[in-house]
């Protein structure tokens, strides 16, 4: 059976990488809401087309208001819950291979936002499904697949769906290194404040940015400093280099 399966996907392999580009090429990080799209509208596009995609395969789908797809491989009650998202986080800058949003195979590997987190183990997934379909290999189970939209800003997408659906007794996630990913044990989103009596007193930072996203390292960041002389600041960054 193993090797049956591994020539499967050997003969399908051309297929998964078309779908894999095909949801890589929509822009879905996470934008602001609208009437029926509550994370923008690439996620929602996103989620349309891997919906579709599943049902041309023969599988039953269903769509959670858009924050979540859900797909059955049959009828049977679900034990196991195989738990992907479609959102990216932004394109960024400083990619030399292609561009974020236009995916490319080169060298063996395929180069795209999200190709590995976590567009490409969530058609993995689907195709894993296909081919134990497509093999008729029995199961005493459902299996659900359920594709999120909101991993990447906090995960709301999924605790509106397990405010509708009940968890099934197993999940597991095939998200980016999968199947061992030692990282990320933990995360705190919070919002901290602090005041300060005005002052004009110089030296003073007047603004700062850096970042769009708060899981994101940023690319650029840019202080806006009155009271310094650009010369002082010329020298400092020379006697450092």
């Amino acid at each position: 059976m193993k090797k049956l399966i591994e020539e499967y996907f050997e003969q399908n392999r051309e297929l998964m990488i078309r779908d894999i580009m095909r949801l890589v090429r929509i822009k879905s990080d996470k934008e602001e809401a609208k009437e029926g799209k509550p994370y923008g509208d690439g996620p929602a596009e996103v989620l349309a087309v891997a919906l579709e995609m599943a049902s041309e395969m023969g599988f039953k789908t269903r769509n959670y208001d858009n924050y979540v797809g859900a797909i059955d491989f049959d009828d049977q009650k679900n034990k196991l819950d195989i738990l992907a998202h479609l959102d990216v986080v932004p394109g960024g800058d400083g990619w030399s291979v292609t561009e974020p949003f236009n995916p490319v195979v080169k060298d063996g590997r395929l180069y795209g936002r999200g190709t590995i987190d976590d567009k490409g183990p969530a058609v993995a997934a689907l195709y894993a499904m296909k081919a134990v379909k497509d093999l008729n290999i029995p199961l005493k189970a459902g299996v659900r697949l359920i594709l999120g939209t909101d991993e990447e800003c906090g995960s709301s997408d999924i605790r509106y769906y397990y405010g509708i659906e009940e968890e099934a007794p197993m999940t597991f996630s095939p998200d980016a290194s999968f199947p061992v990913v030692n990282i990320e044990k933990g995360g705190l989103q919070g919002k901290f404040e602090s005041r300060f009596e005005e002052s004009t007193e110089t030296p003073r930072i007047v603004s700062f940015k850096a970042g769009i996203k708060s899981n994101v390292i940023p690319g650029e960041a840019a202080a806006v400093v009155e009271g310094i002389d650009p010369e002082e600041i010329r020298d400092c960054c020379d006697a450092v280099t």
